[in-house]
């Protein structure tokens, strides 16, 4: 706990879409830990690495009602019958995946129609790493460029090459 705890207090001064990439990568980690076999876990993923590339709102609010399954199960849609087969047969809770997906997308929808909402990012980042498990944490040292003092809370823009960066560091094999 104190690991996490010292991490995360690092995590304070970083993005909301910093903190996103983080809750992102450590949930696309539990899911390689677990071999959880989830298609609509790839669809999340795709889709939530878009969101450092959008740029105003003739590409937001289609990226936004584009929504997959995943996201919509984070906002609070009950669970499909193929999400709880898959879940079931990989021996992985509801509860305790339900609680790491709502914190990634808390993460984001939190402050998308008001201002960013530090603490509860914070929370919903922590309920991510408590929720996974996950061994080995990302290092926060690729993503100290994104601060929340930048942009209202949402960092700089990042480019293609960044998200790209992003996403590949620490990419499970």
């Amino acid at each position: 706990m104190e690991n996490i705890d010292k991490y995360l207090e690092s995590c304070k001064e970083l993005s909301l879409t910093a903190r996103m990439a983080i809750a992102l990568i450590v949930f696309e980690r539990f899911c390689s830990d677990n071999n959880l076999e989830l298609n609509l876990a790839n669809e999340m993923s795709d889709y939530l690495w878009q969101w450092p590339l959008i740029d105003g709102p003739d590409q937001f609010e289609p990226w936004e009602s584009s929504r997959p399954e995943l996201v919509n199960f984070g906002l609070g849609d009950s669970a499909s019958d193929n999400l709880i087969s898959v879940l079931n047969k990989s021996g992985i809770d509801e509860t305790q995946f339900r609680r790491m997906v709502e914190g990634v997308i808390e993460i984001l929808w939190g402050s998308f129609w008001g201002a960013a909402e530090h603490e509860l990012s914070m929370k919903a980042l922590e309920a991510v790493l408590l929720t996974s498990n996950v061994s080995e944490l990302p290092a926060l040292t690729p993503f100290k460029f994104s601060l929340f003092t930048d942009n209202h809370g949402w960092g700089q823009k990042l480019t293609l090459e960044d998200r790209n960066f992003w996403r590949n560091c620490y990419k499970v094999s």
